[in-house]
């Protein structure tokens, strides 16, 4: 974007757009979820969100390009819920961490192809190296899409509730959400796994938007070596997963969510005080960055996971995403401001909202000790 000539500004936009359109997409995609099935809903919003935003990224031009590719990609946010659905219906409660870790580790499976990515970009530039991944990205995600289709069956709730609703418009099921809206916040487990998925959501769009022009702008790191950086992250996930997590895991959500993110704290003020045109720093930023990823995402998700009713579980999913993208919409808009006025800024926003996230773990002991426990049991 910014090799495009698009402004700190505009880039903070893009991001509030798509967390727009994820914050909409949430709110219907319990009820398409439902109506469809999570097999026929993933096919359908997996093609619309990914595929479709790849071909616009690849041939971009301005800011409208990258604008149009954020609001289709929002709607990636319906079939988040249907693969979520998916994925841990009719899987043991008791697997849930195991699961997500498994999740995350072959996310970082993709290191496979960023040596590539980084000769591409110090060969061709950063433009038309970004437009063949872009390409090479259509065509994998669309046979992903096309193979899961083929192969995955639909869940027993998933029968269920689509037998259910058979009968029903999207906009009646939609009704039927004041009853699960009170449901989320009659329990105050939900409540606090909203409050810590809210914040991670911001500090997740500020990381992911913001860390590269300031590695490159800021930093003076030549552009082709933050593709490197991605091979350390997902080394060091990959380890966290089979050495580390199972040695951890006695110690169940809270502590280990605790250290996590004094990890990210941790991260944050290495990359503050880096000098320009050092890469010992951004590694280290990267270092402890995944370290914190890997304490916290498997276990953040397998609260929300193991909190939720099956039954409602699409819907549910559906609140708690709205809620959350829609309180991160300004973070888009204001990080974008503050990276313009000094890109230093946005870190210090991250690391306040941070300690506030280890604040509200820190006092939630016995409620996460309950909750959690409660769930595991039922």
């Amino acid at each position: 974007m910014a090799a495009l000539m698009l402004t700190d500004k505009q880039i903070g936009l893009v991001a509030s757009v798509n967390l727009l359109f994820r914050a909409v997409s949430a709110l219907l995609g319990g009820a398409v979820t439902d109506k469809l099935g999570r097999k026929t809903t993933t096919f359908i919003f997996d093609v619309c969100s990914w595929s479709i935003p790849c071909l616009l990224w690849a041939f971009s031009q301005n800011y409208w390009w990258f604008m149009a590719a954020a609001a289709f990609n929002g709607i990636y946010q319906i079939t988040e819920n249907s693969w979520t659905c998916l994925l841990v219906e009719d899987a043991e409660k008791s697997e849930m961490v195991k699961i997500f870790s498994m999740i995350h580790m072959a996310g970082q499976l993709a290191v496979i192809i960023t040596p590539l990515s980084a000769l591409l970009v110090s060969s061709l530039t950063i433009v038309p190296a970004m437009r063949l991944v872009f390409l090479f990205s259509f065509l994998s995600m669309s046979a992903k899409f096309i193979s899961l289709f083929i192969f995955c069956e639909e869940t027993q709730t998933g029968k269920i509730r689509k037998k259910e609703t058979a009968q029903m418009s999207i906009f009646r099921i939609i009704t039927g959400y004041g009853r699960v809206f009170r449901q989320v916040f009659s329990s105050p487990g939900m409540v606090l796994a909203l409050v810590i998925s809210t914040c991670f959501a911001i500090t997740t769009m500020i990381m992911n938007n913001f860390f590269g022009l300031y590695a490159t702008e800021n930093l003076l790191i030549p552009q082709h070596y933050l593709a490197y950086f991605p091979i350390l992250r997902s080394v060091i996930i990959t380890v966290f997963i089979f050495i580390i997590q199972p040695k951890i895991s006695h110690f169940g959500f809270r502590a280990p969510m605790l250290v996590g993110i004094l990890f990210y704290v941790a991260s944050h003020a290495v990359l503050l005080i880096a000098p320009k045109m050092n890469l010992a720093l951004p590694i280290g930023y990267i270092v402890c960055e995944a370290c914190a990823h890997s304490l916290v995402m498997p276990r953040r998700d397998s609260i929300i996971a193991l909190l939720i009713e099956p039954s409602e579980r699409a819907r549910i999913n559906g609140i708690i995403t709205t809620i959350t993208l829609g309180a991160s919409i300004p973070f888009g808009y204001l990080a974008g401001w503050l990276s313009n006025t000094n890109r230093r800024m946005t870190f210090i926003l991250d690391t306040a909202i941070f300690a506030l996230v280890f604040i509200v773990i820190a006092a939630s002991r016995k409620l996460l000790k309950n909750e959690l426990a409660e769930a595991t049991l039922t």
